[in-house]
């Protein structure tokens, strides 16, 4: 089977929140169960575009930077204040109510990335979150303290070991 990275789109926290999102990654570990996400790979999801072949094809990465270079909007504060899952395969922190800002931000690069042809997902809805856990045999959605997010800059991201790899920065204003 030939090798593949996926390729998205995503908020990288800084190193003091990462580590809170880490605390409460562990939390929820001891409760739930699974497979814990290693804490240099926690990111909130902003848009997935796929897994493609390894190397990644330069004309995707450098449609989806086009794409991104058309952005122009302000930074916003997301708040981390659920636990919650996706069916029985992913555990995850994320926002009870996703602000408008977040929303637009995801629709408009979204549509820039159509408008590239750059290949997504298709999803039913947006949900942004932070995987936590994979395979959790315990899942118990529920509220979790709150965790304020200042998002001043998103980034495009690829898959690799350790860590993952930024291919660009695109700031908020």
């Amino acid at each position: 089977m030939a090798a593949t990275r996926n390729l998205f789109f995503a908020f990288a926290p800084d190193p003091p929140l990462r580590h809170r999102l880490a605390l409460e990654s562990a939390r929820l570990h001891a409760q739930w169960g699974g497979r814990r996400t290693q804490d240099a790979k926690l990111h909130m999801t902003l848009v997935f575009l796929g897994a493609l072949p390894s190397p990644l094809p330069e004309d995707i990465v450098a449609a989806a930077r086009a794409a991104a270079d058309t952005i122009a909007m302000p930074s916003f504060e997301v708040v981390v204040d659920r636990a919650d899952r996706f069916g029985r395969r992913i555990g995850w922190l994320g926002c009870s109510r996703v602000p408008d800002a977040l929303r637009q931000l995801h629709d408009a690069l979204a549509q820039a990335c159509r408008e590239r042809e750059v290949p997504m997902k298709q999803e039913d809805r947006y949900v942004p979150h932070v995987t936590a856990l994979r395979d959790p045999p315990r899942p118990e959605p529920h509220a979790i303290e709150a965790l304020p997010w200042r998002v001043t800059h998103f980034e495009l991201m690829a898959s690799a070991e350790g860590a993952y790899e930024t291919l660009g920065r695109w700031p908020l204003a």
